[in-house]
This record gives C-alpha cells, structure tokens and sequence, in this order.
C-alpha cells in the first residue's frame, strides 16, 4: 500500500533531492541549513512542517530519517537498519550485536526486525517504521572485539567481531534466536574464524559456561582442534544447559559438563540445510 503523503515545497524537495543525491536517508538539522543556507531557526520549522507531513521522522533531537514512499520501499530499507541504529546512539560508545551481529557477518538467513546494540548508555526500546531497536547494556570496559565495517557504500558501523559475536552468543543465547541459530553460523564460518582468537575471548569474557558449550560445539561438528584442548581447562564440575533459552531437560554430558537439552541430531542437521 502507498503511503499518503502531503504536496512538497520547492524548498523541501531540494533539501530532499539533495540528502538522496548524497545517499543519506538519515540526516541532521546542521545538514539542513548546510544544504539550504537557512538559519538553525527556519531549519527546525521546515523540518517539522515535512515530519508533519510524513516527509521524514526524528529518530532523536535534531537526527531525522527519511521516510520510504511505499511499503515496498520500506521493505527495500531494512538493510539501513543498521545505519539507523548508530545514528540513535551516536555519540555514545555502542557495538551491534548478538542476533544482528550475525546478521552482519552473513552467519544468518533469518528476517531480523529486532536490533540488537550493547551500549553503555541505558536507553529503553525505540520503534522506527516498524523494527525494533533494542539495547543491550554493558559496562564501557566491555567493549572489546569490536570492528568497523561498510553496510551501504556511504556509512560505517561498529559491530561485534566474528570470534567475539559468537562468545557474545553464547553468553545469552536468547538474543541470538538460541544456540541452534549459532550452530548454524559457526559452521557456516568455520574457515574463517581465528579460533586462537576464539579462546583468548572466551578466557577475556571469563564464562565458564561459553567455554562448555564451545567445546561441547566444536566437538559435535568436528572442527577447532586446537581449540577444544585449550577450552577444556576452563571446565569445572557444576552443569550447564547447553540452551539456556530452552527448558531444563535432556541428558548431562560429562566432558563438556553440559546439560543437553537440545538433540544432537537435530544440530548436525541443520548445518545441511
């Protein structure tokens, strides 16, 4: 369905034409009055004649977005998320991650409308034409195993690492669509990973519990020799779900010390899919 939207002045359409030429969907106040020599005050009230009239949305103060046309074009923008994302934490530390760390790394097939950021700023969930921004807080000191990396041709953003997304995954599986979601990616990346790295994260996150349902992983599909020998000093006595998204149930294995209440056939499945 077309989205309705009132006639545009001469004055808007240039800021809009403008802002698309540049490939900016989001966009500021500054950008504004750059793009159409107005003062800071006359900005604002064009501005929010075009939010007023559906043109655009603030996402925060003095931040807006551009609003597709159609639903068709909004179904095209969800892979401007991303970008959204940072522009609503900015200038605050943040990494994308878990669910949409995966997604980033292409380690998912999954439609994602819930963004995950970890931030040390507390800030409730926001909605933006439909997703989800949800974040994940975590002390400044945390912020590790973090990288840059392109998501449209004109913006960057910080998202979790490879090794780091998976111990992030691991960590609380709930936030990543379960460990079955995760198996699916690590094996998908397998040639890719840094498993030296790998460990080195595991030991720097200090879960004891990451460090199991790695092994009790790597062993099930055969992969990250090296790594299940360097895992296996971080196992201690006490049991721990291999999802603890999923009820408590399923047969305890010993040597990873793992509870497994998701069926092992069922992981080795669904790498062939």
């Amino acid at each position: 369905m077309t989205r309705t939207k009132r006639p545009l002045s001469s004055q808007a359409s240039a800021l809009l034409t403008t802002l698309a030429g540049q490939d900016k969907s989001i966009f500021t106040i500054s950008d504004a009055t750059r793009i159409l020599n107005l003062g800071s005050g006359a900005a604002m009230t064009l501005l929010s004649r075009l939010e007023d009239k559906k043109w655009v949305m603030r996402i925060k103060p003095g931040t807006y977005l551009i609003v597709p046309l159609s639903a068709g074009e909004q179904a095209e923008f969800t892979e401007n998320w991303y970008v959204v994302a940072k522009h609503l934490i900015e200038p605050n530390s943040y990494y994308l991650s878990h669910y949409s760390a995966l997604d980033v790394h292409e380690m998912t097939t999954q439609p994602l409308m819930m963004i995950y950021i970890t931030t040390p700023k507390r800030r409730n969930k926001k909605k933006v034409l439909g997703a989800t921004f949800r974040f994940i807080y975590t002390d400044k000191s945390k912020l590790w195993g973090v990288e840059e990396v392109w998501v449209k041709p004109t913006e960057k953003v910080k998202v979790s690492g490879l090794e780091r997304t998976i111990v992030d995954c691991l960590d609380n599986p709930k936030l990543c669509g379960g460990v079955s979601e995760l198996a699916k990616g690590l094996w998908k990346k397998r040639k890719e990973i840094d498993f030296n790295r790998l460990v080195k994260y595991v030991d720097r996150l200090g879960s004891k519990a990451v460090a199991k349902r790695l092994g009790f992983l790597l062993e099930l599909y055969e992969i990250g020799d090296n790594a299940k020998g360097r895992l296996r000093k971080f196992v201690t006595s006490t049991f721990v779900l291999l999802d603890p998204s999923l009820p408590a149930k399923g047969k305890r294995q010993s040597l990873w010390r793992i509870r497994i209440n998701i069926d092992p056939e069922e992981l080795k499945e669904i790498i062939k899919t």
